[in-house]
C-alpha cells in the first residue's frame, strides 16, 4: 500500500492565549486553502475545547501540509463569530502568525499560512 505524504498525519500542538472567561468554546478552524479561510466553502477541520481562563492548549492530529488557522472565543456556544451592528467582532478571535488585517476584515491569507510539517508542530495564537 502507497502512502502519500498528503495522508501522514502530524500532531498540531494549538496554544490559544488571552482568554478573558471560562464560559464557551474556543473555536478552531484550519483552512488548506483561500475558500475555506473566506468562508465560501466548509472548513475541512474544525474543532472546539471547552474555555479556560488565560490558556487553552489542544493537541489536533491533522494531514500534514499548509494551514491558515482562524480561532475564536464561542462565548455563548452559537458556533459563530458573533458580530455587532457595524460589522465588527465582539467575542475575541485570531489568526496563525498572530497577523491581523485591518479591524473588520480577514487578513490576507498569505500572511497567515503556516507549514504544520514536523511530528509535533508548536503554534500559538494570541486572542484580540
Amino acid at each position: 500500500m502507497c502512502v502519500f505524504a498528503e495522508d501522514e498525519r502530524v500532531i498540531m500542538v494549538l496554544e490559544v492565549n488571552n482568554i478573558e472567561k471560562s464560559t464557551g468554546n474556543i473555536m478552531i478552524h484550519l483552512c488548506r486553502n483561500q475558500q475555506e479561510f473566506s468562508g465560501s466553502v466548509p472548513v475541512a477541520y474544525a474543532f472546539f475545547f471547552p474555555a479556560k481562563k488565560n490558556t487553552v492548549t489542544a493537541k489536533i492530529n491533522i494531514p500534514k501540509g499548509m494551514y491558515a488557522v482562524k480561532v475564536f472565543h464561542d462565548e455563548n456556544e452559537n458556533k459563530i463569530l458573533d458580530l455587532n451592528a457595524v460589522n465588527h467582532p465582539i467575542e475575541k478571535f485570531g489568526f496563525s502568525n498572530n497577523f491581523f488585517g485591518s479591524y473588520s476584515e480577514l487578513p490576507p491569507y498569505d500572511k497567515v499560512l503556516i507549514n504544520i510539517d514536523k511530528a509535533e508542530n508548536f503554534v500559538r495564537i494570541n486572542l484580540r
